[in-house]
């Protein structure tokens, strides 16, 4: 590469391949054993229903997330905690090579290692969407794919590479829409290049043709809206609807939760990179960067802004943090030189420490922690504990099945009874780990602002007629009484059993397990 230093020449030599395979490897097993670890979260058990019943868009999101899960589970007939978080096992391998390969395209192969090294050490791309199930787990290795195009697009010098990469990158924004609507930041930072740097571009009809393919591929969304009153935009225009006045609470969490998200150490790093190359005492093909910019800051600004006017998630700008992680690779390496830089080498292993950390301690809290970290209060023991989302939904099941199955043995109630849920959590839970493994139906009984997916499964899974019986099952942590619930008309709800659940020994929340008899009315959730 012109310009390169012999040194710099020289450390090309050394085995960065076999560095990047054994980095993903072992990251691989060890996210395979959190996943077996540690039980499904609220939003993962949720996105199951995507895969039981798949659709051309869901109330939240599109479908790609549910068709990778129904995928993984070989059609829903391998259905485990581990199987159903394949896709974001997977995912974060491929993930891992695509922003290598990113960084080789930018530099060399030590960027490329550099850069996975950033990808894995960070909470939301490693973990957070690594390993939990979610949409981002199976976007952002078509966000990749999509700069992987551009990279290449812009070192073509054929026209025949240039219009090809150009559909490769409107293929890879389509589909990485169909997992998050904000995929289409994608677009709006290649534009955003092309009109400031490229024009061009806007000479080339495969530009257009790029785009009329990720149009194609996200028509579905838009259709699925016209059929269901466009409650998806309802839903989220609600979700970044301003409010009267500043909202400087929600700004610092969604401030400090991006930069714990991305690990500190990263964002430290990140910030160098970027003072660096804007200060111009270090630029380095220059195109590349400002492209990756457009695609990695309006995304992470938008989240920002909207903070100040109302609550948002931290993880709702992570993909934007990909290509500060290129960026900040490229600069890593040109430090390093031919010899360790010592600040580098031990930012990078602080971040690392920080990520094996994080990972030991959370399996280590959320499965030995004695009782519960949260309300400490009979009536609503555990209400605030986040790590009782991921334990203790298998040990329910047991407990719910002795009664259910003497419930039917002696006809106190038919085998036909379904659980009814008023929200989709923790409804999701008492679904995946109940209802489904039991053959049991489940039905949603309440406004489709609570119940989201669950107002659409209810077709699925019929409707309650006037005299028949069901079950109400709610825990301590998320309490609601169903004789409070004026969507639930039934002639006698039961006083509840309740069942103790411990952890390490000590009481860390209660289950209430109701059966309502004979229902007034019909009820279908619908």
């Amino acid at each position: 590469m012109p310009g390169e230093s012999p040194a710099a020449m020289r450390q090309e030599s050394k085995p960065y391949g076999i560095y990047l395979g054994w980095l993903i490897a072992v990251s691989t097993v060890i996210r395979c054993f959190m996943a077996g670890s540690v039980e499904l979260g609220n939003d993962e058990v949720y996105y199951f229903t995507y895969a039981v019943q798949p659709d051309w868009n869901h109330f939240d999101h599109p479908p790609l997330v549910g068709l990778f899960i129904r995928l993984f589970t070989l059609n829903l007939h391998w259905v485990n905690d581990l199987s159903v978080r394949l896709p974001a096992i997977s995912g974060a391998a491929l993930g891992t090579w695509l922003i290598a390969r990113c960084g080789q395209l930018l530099r060399n192969e030590r960027t490329g290692l550099l850069a996975a090294i950033l990808y894995t050490s960070s909470l939301y791309t490693s973990i957070i969407s690594g390993l939990f199930i979610l949409p981002d787990s199976v976007q952002l290795v078509f966000w990749l794919a999509a700069l992987c195009s551009m990279l290449k697009l812009l070192d073509s010098i054929r026209p025949e590479e240039e219009n090809r990469y150009l559909l490769l990158f409107g293929l890879f924004v389509g589909l990485a829409t169909m997992c998050k609507v904000h995929g289409g930041f994608l677009w709006l930072g290649f534009v955003g290049y092309t009109t400031s740097y490229n024009r061009k571009h806007f000479k080339n009809p495969y530009l257009y043709l790029s785009l009329g393919l990720t149009l194609l591929i996200i028509s579905p969304i838009l259709f699925w809206n016209i059929n269901n009153q466009f409650v998806s935009w309802q839903f989220h225009s609600e979700r970044v609807e301003a409010k009267n006045s500043l909202d400087l609470r929600s700004f610092l969490i969604a401030t400090l939760g991006q930069i714990a998200y991305n690990n500190p150490v990263n964002v430290i790093l990140f910030v160098m990179a970027l003072t660096a190359t804007s200060e111009g005492t270090w630029t380095y093909k220059i195109p590349p960067f400002r492209m990756l910019l457009w695609c990695s800051l309006p995304i992470i600004v938008a989240t920002t802004l909207v903070s100040l006017l109302r609550p948002t998630l931290p993880h709702w700008s992570g993909p934007g943090f990909l290509g500060l992680m290129l960026i900040t690779a490229v600069f890593i390496e040109h430090r390093l030189g031919s010899e360790p830089n010592q600040r580098f080498s031990r930012l990078l292993e602080a971040s690392v420490t920080i990520i094996a950390t994080v990972i030991l301690s959370g399996v280590g809290v959320i499965n030995h922690y004695p009782g519960t970290l949260g309300n400490q209060n009979e009536t609503k023991m555990g209400s605030g504990d986040f790590t009782l989302d991921m334990y203790g939904w298998k040990a329910l099941r047991p407990e719910f099945e002795k009664i259910r199955d003497e419930d039917i043995r002696t006809s106190r109630v038919s085998a036909n009874a379904p659980l009814l849920i008023y929200n989709w959590f923790p409804g999701g839970h008492l679904y995946y780990y109940i209802a489904y493994p039991l053959g049991m139906r489940l039905l949603g009984v309440g406004p489709v602002n609570a119940l989201h997916k669950f107002w659409w499964l209810n077709i699925m899974n019929g409707s309650l007629d006037a005299g028949d019986d069901a079950y109400f099952i709610t825990p301590s942590n998320y309490l609601t009484d169903p004789t409070k619930l004026h969507d639930l008309n039934f002639g006698e709800i039961e006083k509840p059993i309740r069942l103790t659940q411990k952890r390490n020994g000590r009481v860390t929340r209660y289950w209430y397990i109701y059966r309502l008899r004979k229902a007034r009315i019909a009820v279908d959730g619908r």
